[in-house]
C-alpha cells in the first residue's frame, strides 16, 4: 500500500512541474506580446510625429508663397494679367525668393504629377527653398529637423471669370518630414480682385 502512496506522490509532483513550466511559458509569450505591442505603438507615434513636421513645413512654405503673392503683386490689373515668365528648373538656380511662373507646375513637369518630389528630379529643383528665420534643420538629431527644405513655386493662372477684375494664382509647395520616405504636398489658389477706384478728387 505504502508503494502505491508514493507512486503516486511522484506522479503529481511531475504534473505539477509540467503544469508551472507551460505557465511559465505562456507568461513569458505574453510578456514578449506586450513588449512588441509597446515598440509598435512608439513607432507607429514617430510616424504621426513624422508626418505633421512635414505637414507642418509644406504648410508653412505654402502660407510663405501666399505672402509673398499679396507683397508683390502688380496694383495694376493690366500689369498683373501678363506678370511672370515661363519657368524651369534654370530660373530656380541661385533663387532665394519665389518666382511668378506664367506656367502651372503641373504643366513644367514630365509627366505632370506633382505629388512626385522633387519637383524636376533629384539634380534640379522646380521652386524656391524655403526656411523661415533658420528655423529649420537638416542637421539629424535636431528637434526641428528635416530631410530637405521646404520648396515652393507660383504661378498665375489666369482670369477668374467668376468674378469681374479677378486674377488667380495657384501656390504649391512640399516638404519632407525627418526622412525621405515622409512628404507632404499643399496646393491653393489664391485670387486677387482689383477694386477700381471711382472718378473724383
Amino acid at each position: 500500500m505504502d508503494a502505491n502512496r508514493s507512486h503516486g506522490v511522484r506522479r503529481s509532483r511531475g504534473m505539477v512541474l509540467i503544469t508551472s513550466l507551460l505557465l511559465l511559458v505562456v507568461v513569458t509569450l505574453l510578456a514578449l506580446a506586450m513588449f512588441h505591442g509597446v515598440g509598435l505603438e512608439y513607432r507607429i507615434a514617430g510616424n504621426n510625429m513624422d508626418k505633421q513636421r512635414s505637414l507642418q513645413a509644406a504648410e508653412s512654405a505654402q502660407e510663405y508663397g501666399e505672402q509673398w503673392l499679396m507683397a508683390n503683386v502688380p496694383q495694376d490689373y493690366g500689369a498683373a494679367e501678363v506678370w511672370g515668365i515661363p519657368c524651369a528648373a534654370a530660373n530656380f538656380t541661385g533663387a532665394t525668393t519665389p518666382l511668378m511662373c506664367s506656367n502651372t507646375l503641373e504643366s513644367t513637369l514630365s509627366g505632370g504629377n506633382v505629388g512626385a518630389v522633387p519637383w524636376g528630379g533629384s539634380s534640379s529643383n522646380l521652386g524656391v527653398s524655403y526656411n523661415p528665420g533658420s528655423a529649420l534643420s537638416t542637421t539629424a538629431g535636431s528637434s526641428t529637423m528635416i530631410a530637405q527644405y521646404p520648396m515652393v513655386y507660383l504661378s498665375r493662372l489666369g482670369y477668374d471669370l467668376g468674378t469681374p477684375n479677378s486674377l488667380d494664382f495657384m501656390v504649391d509647395a512640399w516638404s519632407y518630414g525627418g526622412s525621405a520616405s515622409t512628404v507632404s504636398v499643399v496646393e491653393s489658389v489664391y485670387r486677387v480682385t482689383y477694386i477700381a477706384s471711382p472718378p473724383g478728387p
